[in-house]
């Protein structure tokens, strides 16, 4: 089990599967994207195939729709998790990142991005891109920390990753194939944002073969799909973020709030919760974590600190749940787990239906009372590891 404990992108591993596209594909819909700027000592190529491996079919990205303007997202902005390993034949792998905006107003993610692989120290790795990312777009709602990228929520984004283990064959690569430490991101509004593969709830091991890797377009994520009970969604849950690595104890513990609820359960070798809101189609899934490692698990008398990515500053408390009600103070946070000042949940989990006034888009989240403070969202709190 890793050392840190956010959870595992993207809404079901058949869909992750379905996005990992081939060259041909992606040139011919590059054809009608905006030459995305490349990033010093990225270069890019016209494929990455193992030689003699036929490379996955897959149903073309479908080419944006025109946006509103509004204000770009910058990497200031944003919160990346990268998450929901899948593969596909061929020896090709994929994960997707999961895009939150942590400030707090909504933003326009729309045009191309590009990465940088690093090491797990921050040092650049050999990045090539096998042809340019097509375009897309999505608003991000405001005050968001990307929580679970196996169930990514309206008002966030996902982009998927794919690559070859081997230009041989799979597996067997006639160059180098480093292990992936980190991400960085170029936004085209400006500015980087860096995530760790380590923060995933499940280790993943990305090495793509010569550093070739090829990014999908930025999508706009929706609703996740709604299920009759707590326990339901805590079981698909279960099955998708533990792929793997053994079926999680079948003993749930359903504790429930005001249309939010916590379904705590063994996870393979962890106590593993996850936390659902509900609205008139039924349970949603928003976030897994697991307990033996630093994770978001807040609960009612548990003892937690409060993260925030870089630049987020402070998380808001309001006088009840929701981002409509007075805000009565903001607390420091760190990016650091376990570091930052000690908070006792005594009320919650409660989930509160909003609309992002400039998006449009569904901003609810599930809402904890920390003692003596007031109202923080999910996206803030982590809980302290025994």
């Amino acid at each position: 089990m890793p050392s840190s404990c956010r959870p595992a992108a993207l809404a079901r591993a058949a869909a992750v599967t379905a996005l990992l596209i081939p060259a041909a594909l992606l040139t011919a819909c590059s054809g009608a994207s905006t030459a995305p700027r490349t990033p010093a000592g990225t270069a890019v190529v016209a494929s990455s195939a193992p030689s003699g491996t036929a490379v996955p079919t897959a149903a073309p990205i479908p080419t944006p729709s025109p946006s509103p303007a509004g204000p770009a997202c910058t990497g200031g902005d944003l919160d990346v998790l990268f998450g929901a390993e899948s593969s596909a034949s061929g020896g090709e792998q994929g994960m997707t990142a999961l895009l939150a905006n942590d400030s707090g107003t909504a933003c326009l993610l729309s045009g191309s991005l590009q990465a940088q692989l690093l090491t797990g120290s921050g040092g650049a790795l050999s990045t090539t891109l096998q042809s340019p990312a097509p375009a897309g777009s999505a608003w991000l709602v405001p005050d968001r920390v990307a929580l679970d990228a196996w169930w990514p929520q309206s008002g966030e984004a996902t982009v998927t990753i794919s690559w070859h283990t081997g230009d041989v064959q799979p597996g067997v690569c006639s160059g180098s194939a480093p292990s992936v430490g980190e991400v960085s991101l170029s936004i085209p509004g400006g500015g980087t944002v860096i995530g760790s593969l380590g923060d995933s709830l499940i280790e993943m091991s990305v090495a793509p073969c010569d550093g070739v890797i090829q990014l999908g377009a930025i999508v706009a994520a929706t609703t996740p799909e709604a299920f009759s009970s707590p326990t339901a969604g805590a079981q698909a849950a279960g099955q998708e973020e533990f792929a793997g690595q053994g079926p999680p104890n079948p003993s749930y513990q359903v504790t429930t709030g005001s249309q939010a609820a916590v379904v705590a359960y063994g996870g393979p070798d962890c106590g593993a919760s996850t936390y659902l809101w509900q609205d008139g189609a039924g349970w949603h899934v928003l976030d897994t974590t697991c307990s033996q490692a630093p994770g978001y698990s807040p609960g009612i008398g548990l003892t937690d600190w409060l993260y925030g990515p870089a630049g987020s500053g402070c998380a808001a408390v309001h006088a009840s749940p929701g981002h409509a009600s007075a805000v009565t103070a903001c607390l420091t946070t760190s990016t650091t787990f376990g570091q930052g000042t000690h908070y006792t949940v005594d009320q919650g989990p409660a989930y509160a239906a909003e609309t992002d006034p400039t998006s449009q888009l569904p901003e609810g989240t599930i809402w904890w009372h920390l003692q003596g403070q007031g109202w923080v969202t999910q996206d803030y709190l982590v809980e302290l590891t025994p």
